[in-house]
């Protein structure tokens, strides 16, 4: 933690300012300067200076401990945290092997784990932060100690820090540094994402670990704010992020998917908030975990890999982690990283081999072993126990979870499962020994699940390793997956309580019957979800010919104004109805959400509908089911993100099918702007996924109250473009006899291609996920080519030729977003190994 002497230096100038809450207690920057004063004070008073060498604690995240290990930095001893978690013999080890002088420790919170200080600390020396055990230095006792007297003198002393490993496979393993990386890596990190002392930092992830600490100490230097949440409480946790107002934060996936799940069930709210910066890391992050988290919280959240022994060396930034969600991001600054086959030889893009990481936080070795090293072109490289691959733009993908280069992708077939309905988090362990692979899989089922989904579960993860040629040696069901505070899956723990569970659900204790397998989802919820994704997708195939039936009365101004004229209003009583009369407040949103509004409904539909007039509305299905390789094209131009060959080889074949479809195979056919009406179409496409992508932007919107504010104001749009355009004669106002003979076709565009499309579009989503339903939009096109055939419509073999190339370009570029591709690439090189399939998000229209 920072020093006494920076504190001082802070307090000067922000002397009555917030420097540390923890629940109901705040210390200003001049108290937070006291009190750490009298702490050093306390600290050479229970052991001689000259012999405080090594401190250790052993506490949750309190504004105490902050205050004792800025102490400790003040005195120049070394300071490292013991993962309270550990069983008391591996304390005792770690205790041993650090040769601790003093024991910094959380009295109560430890006795609520089973841990008995005063044998731990076999005779070392003790300060209870609680200021309640026996024999131990009380840290009330500190108070005052410093009136009156200087700073002790700290003798001068060689840097050294120790850190630990995680230990999810057996004990932790000290990790030695001699030299400190603080200053370049804070002021990176200043510099990029523009942190100061006007932030107010949430630490979720206890002290005691690597990333805990680090980050505390970047914003105390800053003189910033440090926000300490309580452990184990993500409703507490999700609530000071509104509460206090919280710019930035770190924390490990479980964690924020525990502040998720309390915002899902309307327990929490995050918003109206600050964030700006929230890193994610320590544990696999699941893609599907990411975009829950972009939905929520909007583009604020980035991801970053490293470890104890390297640091953080790779960042996922928010557009990273839409484009790329298998990946951990790419390298920054002062890092490389290398995968290296098993003779220590670096491999090419796509391969799987041991993740090799040159860093300048790299550490110098463990306490008492060796480190696992290689020297390539000059360069020293820490070889780390994971296995994975660079993609040719350097984007780190892992496999596994420290299990070895050739182990299968533990983090994909996981990502796979959490996918199926029902589960709520799953686990898997590698099967050690020879002979073919095999895996024991634990999974926590959703409080929701009916009965009889624990067996379907086990049936679909058994199908997806039996695809990637694995076994299901073991299944079951827990009430949870035993994580670390840290976020690391504990594997011995994971494997006692797996095999526990085979032994109760095999003999049940006499007297209690065995235990009932929690539940999840159902056929019937798959079913249900591709019945309203098909719905939708066929709604807004008949969307097109409807239309083009209207628009032979009524020009495409007036159809626009009064389709979303009447479902903007339907859409409001609904969100009032559902979220009440707030959630029609923009909540400093407006311009935003105006500009959105205006690009998806009155550019959208008003370019379509005036396209469509004068063109086929088979067109414009095919058109409209380009949406996906657009958004593709467009994050390369407004974010930057390259799509991958695949990709571009989709749109290449899919632009080739729709030129088939309009010309149909004659260049002749785009004599005297037979064009511009599908241009029109293809322009109103694009309006429509700006307005998707715009949903980003609004981090806690439901998609109804963002689909129905935006709506609202593109309406206003649509009635001042179609003012502006009846004024200069471009379109006359419809009588009200005209509108009315086309009221069967505006009723289904308002009632079942926007508003019933809307709903059924979104629930399907959630119930088949974003992966699942892009692919429905292959039915918009054919319901609109079987439309125009059941009213006697011929066409061509060239048209139908043209459809089919597109709509298969569609289906390819969805099989890339899974990763598929890249999977049969990868297993030809190394001989098996799925990669994390990639969520693609859609709107509706």
């Amino acid at each position: 933690m920072i020093p006494l002497s920076r504190i001082e230096e802070i307090a000067a100038s922000r002397a009555d300012l917030a420097a540390i809450v923890a629940g109901s207690e705040t210390l200003s920057w001049r108290q937070y300067a006291d009190a750490v004063r009298d702490a050093a004070e306390g600290l050479a008073g229970a052991v001689a200076l000259d012999e405080l060498r090594t401190v250790a604690f052993l506490s949750h995240n309190r504004a105490e401990l902050v205050v004792a290990a800025s102490a400790a930095a003040t005195l120049k001893t070394t300071l490292c945290g013991l993962d309270y978690s550990l069983s008391p013999a591996a304390l005792a080890e770690l205790l041993e092997r650090i040769e601790a002088d003093l024991l910094i420790v959380s009295s109560g919170f430890l006795a609520d784990r089973g841990i008995n200080v005063r044998t731990l600390a076999a005779g070392r020396a003790v300060v209870d932060l609680d200021s309640r055990l026996p024999g131990a230095t009380p840290y009330a006792a500190f108070a005052g100690l410093a009136a009156g007297r200087r700073t002790p003198n700290a003798p001068a002393r060689p840097f050294r820090a120790i850190s630990f490993t995680s230990g999810t496979s057996g004990t932790p393993k000290p990790v030695i540094r001699t030299a400190s990386f603080d200053a370049r890596r804070f002021a990176y990190f200043t510099a990029r994402y523009g942190f100061s002392s006007a932030d107010r930092h949430l630490a979720t992830i206890p002290l005691y670990h690597a990333a805990g600490g680090g980050w505390a100490r970047l914003f105390l230097q800053l003189g910033a704010t440090l926000v300490l949440a309580p452990p184990d409480d993500p409703l507490e946790t999700a609530e000071l992020i509104r509460r206090e107002w919280i710019t930035s934060s770190t924390m490990t996936p479980p964690i924020l998917s525990g502040v998720l799940r309390e915002v899902a069930r309307g327990r929490a709210r995050v918003t109206p908030n600050q964030l700006r910066f929230v890193l994610v890391g320590g544990k696999h992050f699941p893609a599907p975990a990411k975009q829950e988290a972009l939905q929520v919280l909007g583009p604020v959240v980035y991801e970053y890999y490293g470890t104890t022994e390297t640091g953080v060396n790779t960042i996922a930034e928010p557009a990273d982690l839409l484009t790329h969600p298998a990946s951990v991001g790419r390298v920054y600054d002062g890092n490389r990283i290398l995968i290296l086959d098993p003779e220590r030889k670096p491999v090419p893009a796509g391969i799987v081999g041991s993740v090799a990481i040159a860093s300048y936080m790299n550490m110098d070795t463990y306490l008492g072993a060796p480190a696992n090293r290689v020297q390539i072109d000059g360069e020293r490289y820490l070889i780390t126990s994971e296995a994975g691959y660079l993609d040719e733009d350097g984007r780190l993908y892992l496999l596994n979870r420290s299990q070895g280069a050739d182990s299968v992708n533990l983090y994909a077939l996981e990502n796979a499962i959490r996918h199926i309905r029902g589960v709520e988090d799953v686990a898997l362990l590698r099967r050690a020994g020879a002979g073919p692979v095999a895996v024991d899989c634990a999974v926590v089922l959703k409080a929701s699940a009916g009965a009889g989904a624990a067996d379907e579960v086990r049936a679909r993860a058994a199908e997806i390793l039996r695809r990637e040629r694995i076994a299901l040696a073991r299944f079951e069901p827990l009430d949870q997956i035993p994580y670390s505070p840290s976020g690391k899956v504990r594997a011995a723990a994971l494997e006692e309580a797996i095999g526990r569970a085979g032994e109760e659900a095999a003999s049940p204790v006499a007297g209690k019957p065995a235990a009932k397998a929690r539940t999840g989802g159902t056929v019937d919820g798959v079913l249900l979800g591709i019945a309203l994704l098909a719905l939708t997708a066929i709604s807004w195939g008949g969307m097109f010919p409807v239309a083009k039936a209207a628009l032979a009365s009524i020009d495409g101004f007036y159809l626009t104004l009064l389709r979303y004229g009447f479902a903007s209003l339907i859409l409001i009583g609904i969100l009032v109805r559902v979220e009440g009369w707030r959630a029609l407040a923009t909540e400093g949103h407006g311009g935003k959400l105006f500009f959105y509004g205006s690009m998806g409904f009155a550019g959208f539909s008003i370019l379509a509908f005036v396209g469509l007039a004068h063109s086929k509305a088979e067109h414009g299905a095919i058109i409209m089911a380009l949406m996906p390789l657009i958004t593709a094209l467009l994050t390369w131009a407004i974010k930057g993100v390259r799509p991958n060959r695949v990709t571009f080889l989709c749109i290449a074949a899919a632009l080739a099918g729709v030129a088939l479809v309009v010309t149909r195979g004659s260049l002749s056919a785009l004599d005297g702007g037979a064009l511009l009406p599908d241009l029109l179409i293809l322009g109103g496409a694009a309006s429509w996924v700006v307005y998707t992508l715009g949903a980003a932007t609004v981090p806690g919107w439901s998609p109804l109250r963002y689909t129905t504010v935006s709506a609202a104001l593109g309406t206003v749009t649509i009635a001042a473009v179609t003012a502006l355009a009846t004024a200069a004669g471009v379109v006359a106002m419809p009588s009200l006899e005209t509108v009315w003979s086309v009221r069967a076709e505006i009723a289904y565009l308002v009632l079942i291609a926007a508003v019933l499309a809307v709903f059924s579009w979104n629930i399907g989503i959630k119930l088949l996920g974003p992966v699942n339903g892009v692919l429905f939009i292959n039915l918009v096109p054919v319901t609109a080519f079987a439309i125009g055939l059941a009213q006697g419509r011929a066409f061509g073999d060239v048209e139908l030729a043209g459809a089919g190339l597109t709509i298969g370009a569609l289906i390819v570029n969805n099989l890339n977003s899974r990763g598929f591709f890249r999977f049969r690439r990868t297993e030809r090189a190394v001989g098996g190994g799925a990669l994390t399939p990639v969520a693609v998000g859609a709107g509706t229209r």
